[in-house]
């Protein structure tokens, strides 16, 4: 792939450097270049987003013409192109929910236990407070995580076809990462602290729901106030 090489080379790096920023190893890197591998689309997405450029930008898609439609030889390959780069775009939302879930629980966990210590040892605010910011930021992760895999379940629901029928892991991904965050959404509330969101009216019903619409702002502690 000539394509990956200059814009690597335009952008001022090694293989090696891409290998580092990427995690892409500099094996894979040369062997895309030489056109002896051809890349998936999560390693696309991969270096696209080191460089600083779209994957088709990588691929070197043709650009459509500035006037009439695009001959049907083009049109069918900037389809593929689109369809692939989407797919790619649901695998990295899958791919993110998956790994906060490997580490988010115990990592809630942690927090409200170091919360609840201080606490209890008396320290003042400003220590307990780390911890609640370390909760919202996990809980904050949670919900982009599950708005992701929920819009890429959703998007390829609208656009299945027999020819693109739709991934049988994105409804099963979606509802994991849905009771993800409602699980790290009880455990804080559990505890006794409040979740604000984006609307203040939201936190509020969210306590009989199970799981806001908004997206949560930040997790206080009421009687501490």
């Amino acid at each position: 792939m000539e394509r990956l090489r200059y814009i690597r080379e335009q952008a001022g790096y090694s293989q090696q450097d891409l290998a580092d920023e990427s995690g892409v190893s500099q094996h894979t890197i040369s062997e895309v270049e030489l056109g002896r591998r051809k890349p998936q689309g999560r390693t696309l997405r991969k270096l696209a987003k080191v460089l600083g450029v779209e994957v088709a930008d990588l691929r070197g898609v043709p650009e459509r013409p500035p006037l009439g439609p695009a001959p049907p030889s083009q049109q069918l390959t900037l389809n593929g192109e689109l369809e692939e780069e989407r797919r790619a775009a649901w695998e990295a939302a899958v791919e993110e929910a998956r790994r906060l879930r490997e580490t988010g629980r115990a990592q809630m966990w942690k927090a409200l236990s170091e919360w609840r210590a201080s606490k209890q040892r008396g320290e003042p605010e400003a220590i307990r407070d780390k911890h609640l910011v370390e909760m919202g930021v996990l809980l904050k992760e949670a919900y982009d995580a599950n708005v992701a895999v929920g819009g890429a379940y959703m998007q390829a629901a609208l656009k299945q076809s027999s020819d693109a029928p739709l991934p049988a892991y994105l409804r099963e991904e979606s509802g994991a990462a849905t009771d993800f965050y409602v699980d790290l959404w009880r455990l804080v509330q559990d505890a006794g602290l409040s979740i604000r969101t984006s609307s203040k009216q939201a936190g509020e019903q969210a306590g009989e729901q199970g799981e806001p619409e908004k997206r949560p702002t930040e997790i206080v502690d009421d009687a501490a106030a």
